[in-house]
C-alpha cells in the first residue's frame, strides 16, 4: 500500500468513529435511584430536574450546554420525526399487581395519554387521561379495589396510537 491509500483509510476510519460517537450522544439513558424527584420549567424555558437526597449541584451553562457536578444529568431527546411514534418505550410493573399498577412511558414529545383498564367482559373498569411531556413519565393506577383476575390495559397516545397489554390483578 502506498502512503496516500493508508492516509485515506485512516481518515475514513476516524470519520466513521467520530460520526458513531456523535450519534451515541443523542440520548443519555440514565437511571437514578432516589426516594422521589421531579422536574419543572422556569423563566426562559429552562427545565430543572431533581431528585430528593441529591447533594448540592453546581451548574455552569451558556444556554446550549449544561455542566453539572453531581450524579443527575438531564436527558437529551432527539426531536421526533413527523408521523413517528411519540412513545420511545414503555413498561408496566408490577405484573401481577396487588395494590398499585405503574405505567412508565418514555415520551419523545408532549401528547395526551389515555389509560383504560378493561375486564374480560370488555367492561371499562378505570379510565384516566392526562397530558404527558417529553421524557420519562410514571402513572400509578390503584388496583386494590378490583377483583382478582386478568385485565387488559389500553394505552392510547395522542388519540391515534394504541397499545394493549394483559395485566394480572391479585
Amino acid at each position: 500500500m502506498n502512503l496516500i491509500t493508508r492516509a485515506g483509510i485512516c481518515a475514513l476510519i476516524m470519520v466513521v468513529g467520530l460520526v458513531s460517537a456523535a450519534r451515541a450522544q443523542l440520548i443519555l439513558n440514565r437511571q437514578v435511584t432516589a426516594t422521589t424527584g421531579g422536574s419543572g420549567t422556569v423563566a426562559n424555558n429552562i427545565r430543572i430536574q431533581y431528585t430528593i437526597g441529591e447533594p448540592v449541584v453546581t451548574m455552569i451553562t451558556d444556554g446550549r450546554a449544561l455542566l453539572t457536578q453531581g450524579f443527575h444529568q438531564p436527558e437529551e431527546l432527539p426531536p421526533a420525526k413527523p408521523g413517528a411514534s411519540a412513545v420511545k418505550d414503555y413498561i408496566i410493573f408490577p405484573n401481577p399487581a396487588a395494590t398499585v399498577l405503574k405505567i412508565q412511558l418514555d415520551m419523545l414529545s408532549q401528547k395526551d395519554v389515555q389509560l383504560t383498564l378493561l375486564n374480560t367482559a370488555g367492561q371499562v373498569m378505570y379510565v384516566s387521561e392526562q397530558p404527558l411531556g417529553a421524557g420519562r413519565n410514571t402513572i400509578t393506577i390503584p388496583v386494590n379495589k378490583f377483583a382478582a383476575g386478568i385485565y387488559t390495559l389500553r394505552i392510547k397516545v395522542g388519540g391515534l396510537e394504541v397499545f394493549y397489554e394483559k395485566v394480572i390483578i391479585q
